[in-house]
């Protein structure tokens, strides 16, 4: 079950639909990856609430990249597949864990950051989302949404996709942090810690002077 923050507005999100209307591709709140909200005028049958219901898809065991995830029913292009759900926390907790993670030999592991200090972290809660795996031509897309005054990540269809093709999309567009990363991750954090011990022991040997 989501957990709502308590500053979360109801009535946050789109308020300029037609009365009536469905929200089509015209829409301007679609257009800025807002959804509508219980505040707009649409009608039940409104297209732009995309995190509603997700598509059906299943886990499944690759032959070259561990587990993956596939599609198991027909998706349009554009159409929203599953949320990227996981622990949001922020940039001093996603540090701790990233070192737990490589002291206890973790391999996997995701993480997304999406701005500074908030991080999903799918690690230990999340979906079938965090087994998509990378492609340089994907078939889907992650995009940010503002939901009931909510920040939501979304996987997108970026075209159409057939029942039991493999779903991927581009981690390079995200700081998506697998475990090839961490090495990375951590061993600038391990730079950066020991560049500023050694500027304190410079100031040190400064203010004491040179030995006689």
């Amino acid at each position: 079950m989501k957990k709502k923050r308590d500053d979360t507005i109801d009535d946050s999100g789109c308020k300029s639909c037609k009365t009536g209307g469905t929200c089509d591709e015209d829409c301007v709140c679609r257009g800025q990856s807002i959804s509508c909200s219980k505040a707009c005028s649409c009608s039940d049958s409104c297209t732009n609430r995309p995190f509603r219901r997700e598509k059906k898809v299943k886990i499944v065991k690759t032959r070259l990249c561990g587990w993956g995830v596939k599609a198991a029913e027909s998706i349009k292009k554009g159409d929203f597949v599953i949320e990227y759900i996981g622990e949001v926390i922020n940039d001093a907790l996603c540090e701790q864990r990233l070192w737990d993670m490589k002291h206890r030999g973790d391999q996997n592991f995701y993480m997304c950051e999406i701005r500074k200090d908030f991080t999903i972290d799918a690690t230990f809660k999340g979906n079938a989302s965090r087994f998509l795996n990378h492609s340089c031509n994907p078939n889907c897309k992650l995009e940010k949404w503002q939901v009931d005054g909510e920040t939501r990540v979304g996987v997108f269809a970026a075209q159409a996709i057939e029942a039991g093709e493999q779903l991927t999309y581009d981690y390079r567009y995200w700081r998506i942090i697998p475990v090839m990363v961490i090495q990375m991750s951590l061993r600038r954090i391990q730079l950066s810690r020991l560049s500023r011990k050694q500027e304190e022991v410079r100031q040190r040997e400064t203010k004491l002077g040179p030995e006689m």
